[in-house]
């Protein structure tokens, strides 16, 4: 956790930055508790963890893809 709480120093906590901040560690801990309220098990909840990894790399390729294609047309356009 110390490299992302490096990277996203906000994400730190106020008593010892180099550890992860409570507030997000509740919010986590929520979540999940949530999800498993909803009857979600361990299965579904890799399975939607997958999912979320997946949408985060599709957006990240568009982002990419469509900064190419700027570029791309940038340079045809001058």
């Amino acid at each position: 956790m110390n490299k992302l709480v490096q990277k996203y120093p906000v994400l730190g906590s106020s008593v010892n930055p180099a550890e992860l901040s409570l507030t997000i560690k509740g919010v986590l801990g929520l979540a999940v508790a949530l999800l498993v309220g909803f009857g979600y098990n361990q299965l579904e909840l890799n399975a939607l963890a997958d999912q979320i990894t997946n949408f985060i790399l599709l957006a990240v390729q568009l982002v990419t893809l469509g900064m190419a294609i700027w570029g791309g047309l940038r340079k045809f356009i001058k």
